[in-house]
């Protein structure tokens, strides 16, 4: 009877050694990512960031102070994200975005918008539908300041001539080059 005992007990420390190893993995992948945290913590001050100073200070020489929080920030719908640099596809962006509040020296805020180009008819019917370019405009704010010190639109190319739609589309968009916005935003110089 002793010899179960012991073994059973050796089985149970084991067992309880192997259960607290699991519950401290599970903790930290269900709560425990300090990357996540501070994206969470950049993403609850979105809105402050994203404020644009009244004050502009503009330079002919623009340029990233320290570490940047890039917005973006679209009229219709209205939305406002955080852009993550692992969408921007380089390390240079790695190295370019905050990944905590206090990082943040320089704010990009890139506010879309659009503006009519034109009208397609639809062929055999009446009516036509509304041709929109998008326009991205690149603020650039220096918090040490605070002011604008920089702002540079980017605007889509006219709509081509005649397109196919769908029956449920109202309106046909040219979308600004997101690549050429994002090598602007990546080649500013760091100070």
């Amino acid at each position: 009877m002793e010899t179960n005992v012991s073994a059973f007990r050796f089985v149970a420390r084991r067992f309880g050694v192997v259960v607290l190893v699991f519950f401290g993995a599970g903790c930290q992948l269900l709560g425990g990512d300090p990357a996540q945290a501070n994206r969470d913590r950049l993403q609850a001050r979105l809105e402050e960031f994203s404020q644009v100073p009244s004050r502009e200070q503009l330079t002919d020489q623009p340029y990233i102070k320290g570490r940047a929080l890039v917005i973006t920030k679209r009229q219709e719908p209205s939305v406002m994200s955080m852009e993550d640099p692992i969408y921007w596809g380089s390390d240079k962006a790695k190295e370019l975005m905050a990944e905590t509040p206090e990082q943040v020296a320089t704010v990009v805020v890139l506010n879309y918008s659009k503006e009519a180009a034109g009208s397609y008819k639809i062929v055999g019917a009446s009516g036509g539908v509304s041709a929109s370019r998008e326009i991205c405009e690149v603020v650039v704010i220096d918090r040490s300041i605070p002011a604008v010190i920089h702002r540079k639109t980017f605007r889509a190319p006219d709509p081509v001539s005649s397109t196919s739609i769908s029956h449920t589309q109202t309106e046909v968009v040219s979308s600004v080059d997101l690549t050429a916005v994002r090598t602007y935003v990546l080649n500013l110089p760091r100070r």
